[in-house]
């Protein structure tokens, strides 16, 4: 969450303002429980840079991603967090090929997009929990 839209910025100063140090201290901590308990995902933005054979002009283009947390991550691809690795990559395997973009390729294009987001999600849910695992 951002810096000005945060629990833990908005209780600080109303901590603050009511009881000075200990109500700073204890707004912040109430602030931060807060912001964990409803923290949704962030979209940010990607610089990618591509050289077409050499010839072409390079072409820059921001491409979204979703940033997930890891109880997120389990949730998007509908596993428990006891699941094993094999488990984690058949959900992957069975989500990817419902909402692949490239089956979507007959469907208007309202549909296309909603199906890129969610194969986005999907992928990114299926690196967090392999990068917080060690394993990529």
């Amino acid at each position: 969450m951002s810096c000005l839209f945060s629990f833990k910025f908005l209780f600080s100063i109303i901590g603050w303002r009511i009881g000075r140090g200990w109500g700073l201290f204890f707004g912040f901590i109430l602030g931060a429980f807060l912001d964990s308990a409803f923290r949704r995902p962030t979209i940010h933005f990607t610089y990618r840079s591509t050289v077409n054979d050499g010839y072409q002009r390079d072409e820059h283009t921001w491409q979204p991603y979703v940033d997930v947390t890891l109880q997120e991550a389990y949730r998007t691809l509908g596993i428990a967090q006891t699941a094993t690795d094999d488990e984690v990559r058949q959900a992957y395997r069975k989500l990817a090929l419902r909402y692949h973009p490239d089956r979507m390729a007959s469907q208007d294009s309202a549909a296309r997009a909603q199906a890129e987001k969610k194969f986005r999600e999907i992928t990114e849910a299926r690196d967090v929990i392999l990068r917080a695992r060690g394993q990529h």
